[in-house]
């Protein structure tokens, strides 16, 4: 069945779309959003909020009027810590925060999709779980989500959910088989030494050498220790040690990722990574510890998800408008829900075909709305997709 936006639907979604723009929030601070959110569902008619998740965050049900499966819908509602330089019509109105990776449109385009299937509740097949998740940005949302028993007390068959991407022009959309993005490891390592004075080195045991050397050693593990045609990347992201110039600290501390698709390069990885610490630390006479601060699996399309996605996306926006992408190494918490329930996870174009492409967390990204619509109708020709 054809899924569309109405014209006066399309017009309340761009001012929701401007409306969050202009008041982006932080994660596990979207207090404002959620209001919104809920404000709009509830003017929708068979559309139920369930209560008693997180802080922040919606989830609503709408039930059909036939029977069919339950189908999830996802969208993210964070914001980041960015100074927005976009030259928006309506830019952020909060000082420092941005809706620089565009949830502000994943939240507004599944608005659009509950309007759709309000409207055709009645040749709806199932039950749609209509998802708002927070704190995307910090990568625990989902885990929370997950803990709050989402899972436990609502029975899904499966989920889908959308990204946009400046790469890509609008109107095309990219239904990928597969990998599409990565697992990745974020780490923190603290070495310690002796501290003294900078001039009598011989009675310290200083940890900023050692640091130094283990950074230089760390880049090993992807051009010596992984296959070169497995994507992997290893950063160093944050060091922290040192105090005035004439003084050898007694500590130093490192935080950094590993991202990758494939979980036996990550083993491997993070067996090199422990290794070198333990014998450059040792090599350097510094003591050491090593803590993994959070970890998600890859984003992994299934193939019977992408046979109904594929269906879905030529319904909602054209025979051609699939276009082919490589994978990102950037991750996803949506992948926590695919590990419960089989899914999968569109890439949207947003991109102006005239303008200078500004990826995501850039103080100058932003989507050119026009394809709202389509992510609206994706995600709503979704639902009828998976109950063909």
């Amino acid at each position: 069945m054809q899924t569309a936006l109405t014209a006066s639907e399309e017009s309340r979604v761009h001012e929701i779309k401007d409306i969050l723009h202009r008041h982006p929030e932080l994660s596990w601070k979207e207090f404002e959003t959620t209001r919104l959110i809920k404000e709009e569902l509830t003017k929708l008619a068979h559309i139920e909020i369930q209560e008693g998740y997180l802080p922040t965050g919606v989830i609503a049900v709408l039930k059909g009027g036939k029977p069919g499966k339950t189908v999830a819908l996802r969208a993210d509602i964070d914001a980041l810590a960015c100074t927005e330089e976009s030259g928006v019509a309506h830019p952020s109105e909060v000082e420092g925060v941005a809706h620089t990776c565009g949830h502000d449109f994943h939240t507004a385009s599944l608005l659009g999709a509950a309007m759709i299937l309000s409207r055709m509740q009645k040749h709806l097949p199932g039950t749609v779980v209509f998802i708002f998740q927070p704190a995307e940005e910090t990568t625990n949302g989902a885990g929370k989500l997950i803990e709050a028993g989402l899972f436990d007390n609502i029975h899904m068959d499966t989920l889908f959910g959308l990204h946009n991407r400046p790469e890509i022009d609008m109107g095309k959309v990219v239904v990928k088989r597969g990998a599409l993005m990565a697992s990745k490891n974020n780490f923190k390592i603290t070495l310690t030494g002796v501290g003294g004075h900078g001039s009598m080195p011989h009675k310290c045991v200083d940890p900023i050498v050692c640091a130094a050397a283990l950074i230089q050693a760390l880049q090993t593990v992807v051009s010596r220790n992984t296959d070169p045609l497995e994507p992997c990347v290893l950063s160093i992201g944050s060091v922290h040690g040192g105090s005035l110039e004439n003084l050898v600290v007694d500590r130093v501390e490192m935080t950094g990722s590993i991202r990758c698709f494939s979980p036996e390069v990550m083993k491997r990885d993070m067996e090199r990574v422990q290794t070198l610490i333990n014998m450059t630390a040792a090599a350097y006479e510094c003591g050491w510890t090593f803590e993994i601060k959070e970890s998600l699996p890859a984003l992994i399309n299934p193939p019977d998800m992408h046979a109904i996605a594929t269906r879905a996306a030529k319904a909602a926006m054209g025979e051609d408008a699939i276009v082919e992408s490589q994978p990102s190494l950037a991750t996803e918490d949506y992948s926590l829900f695919m590990e419960k329930v089989p899914g999968f996870f569109y890439w949207l174009g947003v991109g102006h075909k005239e303008e200078p492409c500004y990826s995501w967390h850039n103080s100058r990204f932003h989507t050119d709305d026009t394809a709202l619509k389509y992510g609206s109708a994706l995600l709503a020709q979704s639902v009828f997709s998976a109950n063909e």
